[in-house]
């Protein structure tokens, strides 16, 4: 029956397949490795991860309809404003709770889920926007196959984005102290590492990460208050694929749900695409619980 199945599919929505699975993908493994940094330096499970990323699409949809600067000009400054408004969530909602028991952290992170939710519920209302952008609908046509031109811009900007957290990962003093502190907070604080600052950092640039990713979805994807529930699920998939802590393997983990979404969807059915997901999360938490690349 499989066999059967592949020789009915033509290479072309193959290769179709694979090009869009890396670009969604590359959004998922955004989100991903903002989540995978605050826990891996802070041990923190921000369940408010996905809800930044909608953040971060109402504010570049809001500043083409108030302004009309294109999202893609506008991404430093959202980066920079949910940067700001993440330093300030740790200092007054999660610092005082690193110490407390794993419930209370929940607890504290999911209020902070809602209050965005539901604030932009509020602000915005609970429609669905489109953020129209000139090159919304364009599609690039390379060897008989289509590429949407925001999804393809999508990935390189997610790629770019990711190189840029490796250079400044493994280059920079900063990144070097946060590396540290992940690994051993005690013997970081030894070293003269400030931990706070570090905590404040890693949650600043985690949510600012998925506030891009937000922006980039907003280019081909409908925007709406709620739509952070369904991308914190796969989220969480993707960190446990790669392995906790480990930010390149969340990364991994997001590109490899997005070509099983898509693969399964072509081979299988597509209303069954986000089911695979949880199977392989499954199977992975049964027989890898430590991940790809788990430490």
């Amino acid at each position: 029956m499989i066999a059967g199945v592949t020789l009915m599919v033509d290479p072309t929505s193959l290769v179709g397949a694979v090009v869009s699975g890396l670009m969604i993908g590359s959004i998922y493994a955004l989100v991903a490795v903002g989540l995978a940094l605050i826990w891996g330096v802070m041990n923190v499970i921000n369940f408010a991860q996905a809800d930044y990323m909608a953040l971060g699409a109402f504010i570049g949809f809001l500043m083409l309809d108030a302004i009309g600067v294109d999202p893609l000009i506008s991404l430093p400054l959202t980066f920079a404003l949910v940067f700001l408004l993440g330093v300030l969530t740790q200092v007054i909602a999660i610092e005082p709770i690193l110490e407390a028991p794993v419930l209370s952290q929940i607890t504290v992170t999911f209020s902070v889920l809602l209050i965005i939710r539901y604030g932009l519920e509020v602000f915005m209302g609970p429609y669905t926007r489109i953020v129209d952008v000139p090159y919304r609908d364009l599609f690039i046509r390379m060897g008989g196959v289509s590429f949407s031109l925001p999804q393809l811009i999508a990935l390189v900007v997610s790629l770019a984005v990711a190189f840029a957290l490796y250079l400044f990962m493994s280059r920079t003093f900063t990144g070097a102290a946060l590396r540290a502190t992940a690994q051993d907070m005690l013997a970081a604080q030894l070293h003269g590492i400030d931990i706070r600052r570090m905590y404040r950092l890693a949650f600043g640039i985690g949510v600012g990460i998925s506030a891009i990713a937000g922006v980039l979805l907003s280019l081909f994807y409908p925007i709406y208050p709620e739509m952070g529930a369904f991308f914190a699920m796969i989220a969480f998939i993707c960190v446990v694929l790669g392995g906790f802590g480990s930010i390149f393997g969340a990364y991994l983990g997001g590109i490899l749900i997005g070509l099983l979404e898509t693969i399964s969807a072509l081979f299988i059915s597509p209303s069954l695409k986000t089911l695979t997901a949880f199977i392989v999360f499954i199977l992975i938490i049964l027989f890898r619980p430590k991940g790809l690349f788990g430490r």
